[in-house]
């Protein structure tokens, strides 16, 4: 008789692994691939909906999802964009068009301010893509240390207005037993030293707090009011560890249970697990396949210069002249 009263239960299995459906990104100006805040993300059948906060996150979680649901995205200013939902892939970016043409310069009285980007990065290189058509992959980079970049600017004298990094919240892998959308690190802003051709001085040191699992993050540090004095300098980034920023990993992995009386080993399949720590950054493989950066870590408070990395960076820093 038992059999009988577990059918219906089995029957009610699709339901309930399928009675919430989440959805999450990040929404972007189309034309600056800067992040979007206030943008409504709704579920049109679901009748739900959220606003992006300042990275242009947001996260939509239905109870009750629809056959054939359409997520709409919607702001003053900006074309509407409705995506179907059977159309979703996690983590994507959505790009909405503005309706006006924005100026990339800003006239103050008759003097032209001028905004450069180095080493800038699109959306598309931090999204890892894999289809039967094309493959990009991205690469993490998680050191539990201190990563710094070069930059070389056009001049000297140039504002530092943001910092740009690419990041994932972990790594897309059943070997990690625990994902954490919360994250802090230090920001750090070197001159180079002139004789070693390494960070030197430091200009900036800022600590930033993520609560969302955006892969794109903008950093505004224009009140810091930094001047890069010459072409060369460095940004860092710092990892903080405590337990703020703790991923535990887990991994199987074959361990001796017991020997036999012929002194035969006999083995068993045991769980190991150990600690990593946020932010994964991202590197991601160039056009070329040729990063352009140099990169340096610290190692007991003295810095070295990284060659086994394949990857670019993703990290930009935007001045104004």
């Amino acid at each position: 008789m038992t059999k009988y009263y577990l059918l219906p239960l089995l029957l009610l299995l699709p339901c309930l692994c399928f009675g919430q459906a989440d959805f999450e990104g990040q929404v972007i100006n189309k034309t600056t691939e800067m992040p979007i805040l206030g943008v409504t993300v709704r579920s049109l059948k679901g009748k739900i909906a959220t606003q992006t906060n300042e990275r242009g996150y947001y996260s939509l979680s239905n109870d009750t999802p629809q056959p054939n649901d359409t997520l709409q995205y919607s702001y003053v200013g900006y074309k509407t964009l409705r995506l179907p939902v059977s159309a979703y892939q996690p983590k994507m970016f959505i790009a909405l068009e503005p309706l006006t043409i924005q100026l990339n310069e800003v006239r103050i009285g008759n003097s032209k301010k001028e905004t450069i980007t180095l080493s800038s990065f699109s959306a598309y290189d931090v999204k890892n893509i894999i289809s039967d058509i094309a493959s990009k992959s991205t690469q993490m980079i998680a050191r539990q240390t201190t990563v710094a970049k070069r930059f070389t600017a056009p001049k000297p004298d140039g504002l530092l207005m943001r910092v740009s990094l690419g990041r994932q919240d972990h790594p897309a892998s059943p070997s990690y037993a625990t994902k954490n959308s919360l994250t802090k690190f230090l920001l750090k802003v070197y001159k180079q030293n002139a004789l070693t051709g390494a960070p030197g001085e430091v200009l900036l040191k800022k600590e930033i707090s993520l609560t969302d699992n955006a892969m794109r993050i903008d950093i505004d540090v224009s009140k810091e009011n930094i001047i890069i004095p010459g072409q060369n300098f460095f940004v860092a980034i710092e990892w903080l560890i405590n337990p703020y920023n703790e991923i535990i990993l887990m991994m199987s992995a074959t361990k001796v249970d017991r020997v036999t009386r012929k002194g035969q080993q006999v083995y068993k399949d045991a769980t190991n697990y150990w600690v990593d720590y946020q932010p994964f950054l991202v590197g991601y493989y160039r056009e070329d396949n040729k990063p352009n950066s140099i990169l340096y870590t610290s190692i007991d408070k003295k810095w070295v210069e990284l060659t086994d990395y394949s990857t670019e960076l993703a990290l930009s820093a935007t001045l104004i002249y």
